[in-house]
C-alpha cells in the first residue's frame, strides 16, 4: 500500500501531465518530466512502461515514446530481461553540477549544528518548478512519526514551513502564477486553496519567517526562512520541526532565533556562479 506522501506526489505528476501549465509547444515537455519523477520514484525495484502509463493515467502508447526518448538521452536505462526501467548515469552526471547540491554540501555543517543545537529535525529545501523540493533532512532527538518530507521528495510551493517561506520570498507576480498554477494541487494537502496560501504568503512576509502552524499534519509545528547571498535572491529555505507539544510562542521564538544565528555564519563566497 502507498504512503500518503508517494501517493501524492503521484497524483501531482499525473495531473501536470494532464493539464500542464499553458505554455505554447510544452505538453510533450510536461509529460516526459513527469515520466522521468515516475521512473525515479519506481527506481529501487524498478518499473514497467505499463505500470508507469497507469500510475500517470498516460496513453501507453504516448508512455512508451516518452520512455524512449529519454533512454535514447541517457536518462534512464531500460532491462531487457525484466523490462523495467531504471534511473541511468546521465541523469546523475547533471545532478553532480547542479547548484542546488552545491548548496547542500555549503550548508551541510550549519544544518548538523541547528539540529545539535535544537535537537529538532531540520529540513533544506529549494525551489524546482512550482514546487519545494527537499534536499536534506536531518532527524532530531525527538521523531516525529507524522513527518512525510523525505530527501528528494516534493510538494508544491506554499505547503509547510520551508515550500511557504520560498514562495513568499518570490514577487507577487510570480507568487500569483505559482498560486495558479498549483492551484489543484493544493487540495490534496490538507484542503489548502490558493486564497489561503496567499493570506499566509502575506503574514510571512510581515513575521520574516513562515509558520507551519499544524494546518499540514496536527502533531507537527514548524518555522522557516529562506537563505542566500546578501544582495542576491534566496537559493533555499530551512526549516525547523517539531512536534506539537514542544512549539509553544517561547520555544518558538528559540527555534527562529537559532535559525537565524546559525545561518549567519555562512560563507556564500564558497558558492560558485552567486
Amino acid at each position: 500500500m502507498l504512503d500518503v506522501l508517494e501517493a501524492s506526489h503521484r497524483l501531482a505528476d499525473k495531473r501536470r501531465a494532464e493539464n500542464p501549465p499553458q505554455v505554447a509547444g510544452s505538453q510533450s515537455v510536461y509529460r516526459a518530466v513527469a515520466v522521468l519523477r515516475g521512473v525515479a520514484r519506481n527506481n529501487a525495484s524498478g518499473v514497467t512502461a505499463s505500470i508507469l502509463a497507469g500510475q500517470l493515467e498516460l496513453n501507453l502508447a504516448t508512455t512508451h515514446r516518452l520512455l524512449k526518448v529519454l533512454s535514447g538521452e541517457g536518462l534512464i536505462t531500460f532491462d531487457p530481461y525484466s523490462k523495467k526501467y531504471h534511473v541511468g548515469l546521465e541523469l546523475y552526471v547533471l545532478g553532480v553540477v547542479a547548484r542546488d547540491f552545491q548548496v547542500r554540501d555549503l550548508l551541510a555543517s550549519v544544518l548538523e549544528r541547528i539540529r545539535n543545537v535544537s535537537r529538532e529535525t531540520v529540513f533544506l529545501l529549494v525551489r524546482s518548478g512550482a514546487d519545494a523540493l527537499c534536499l536534506e533532512r536531518l532527524d532530531g532527538d525527538f521523531p516525529i512519526r507524522a513527518l512525510t518530507l523525505n530527501v528528494g521528495s516534493r510538494r508544491p510551493l506554499g505547503v509547510g514551513a520551508g515550500g511557504l517561506a520560498l514562495l513568499s520570498a518570490e514577487s507577487d507576480e510570480v507568487v500569483q502564477q505559482i498560486l495558479s498554477n498549483n492551484a489543484r494541487l493544493y487540495s490534496d494537502y490538507a484542503e489548502f486553496t490558493s486564497d489561503e496560501i496567499l493570506n499566509e504568503v502575506v503574514a510571512t512576509r510581515a513575521r520574516g519567517f513562515s509558520l507551519n502552524d499544524g494546518r499540514l499534519k496536527d502533531a507537527v509545528r514548524a518555522v522557516g526562512i529562506t537563505v542566500g547571498p546578501e544582495g542576491a535572491p534566496p537559493v533555499a529555505a530551512v526549516s525547523i520541526a517539531t512536534g506539537q507539544t514542544r512549539m509553544e510562542e517561547s520555544r518558538r521564538q528559540e527555534l527562529e532565533e537559532v535559525l537565524k544565528t546559525e545561518l549567519k555564519t555562512v560563507d556564500w563566497r564558497l558558492l560558485q556562479n552567486v
